[in-house]
């Protein structure tokens, strides 16, 4: 298997299982549909594997974020772009429901488990990531993102995240 560039950040405190850690700015390609449906990655990969202007390839990263959207009872997956790309470097989407992003420096509590992930594990870290923070007096500012590391072929080490923002 070979390797892919996984999105860069720096661990500034781990106490508990938890790591605060700050994320440099990065590109992002997301997709927003209603719910959880499996065509959102199949939307962005079209992207990748040369569904754009100019028929550009564009590696994979990891990892895939996926965030619900409570107030609207949807939810958005983002491929984090390779770090060797600009904004402007970046072929345009032919699927309209794509966009891409640029994220500025933030700050997140993150928590990492094994297996596959399903929404049951998913709670329970969210849970516990958000119970650790309260008790260490760390400000939660933003909702959970589900950070998955590993294709869906991958049997075994495999890992996930929940990710916060913090203030």
């Amino acid at each position: 298997m070979s390797q892919v560039e996984q999105q860069n950040y720096n661990t500034l405190k781990t106490f508990n299982n938890v790591e605060i850690r700050e994320y440099p700015p990065a590109i992002y390609a997301s997709v927003t549909t209603e719910a959880n449906n499996n065509s959102q990655f199949s939307i962005l990969a079209g992207y990748i594997f040369g569904g754009n202007e100019n028929n550009q390839k564009i590696a994979m990263t990891a990892p895939v974020h996926m965030h619900q959207n409570n107030l609207e009872k949807s939810s958005t997956m983002s491929f984090v772009m390779p770090s060797e790309y600009n904004m402007d470097e970046l072929s345009k989407p032919n699927d309209e429901r794509i966009e891409i992003t640029k994220s500025v420096t933030k700050r997140y509590a993150a928590i990492s488990y094994t297996g596959y992930n399903n929404s049951e594990k998913f709670n329970k870290y969210k849970s516990e990531l958000k119970n650790k923070l309260n008790e260490e007096n760390i400000l939660i500012v933003g909702n959970p993102i589900y950070l998955g590391y590993d294709p869906p072929y991958k049997f075994w080490n495999r890992k996930n995240e929940v990710l916060i923002e913090i203030n």
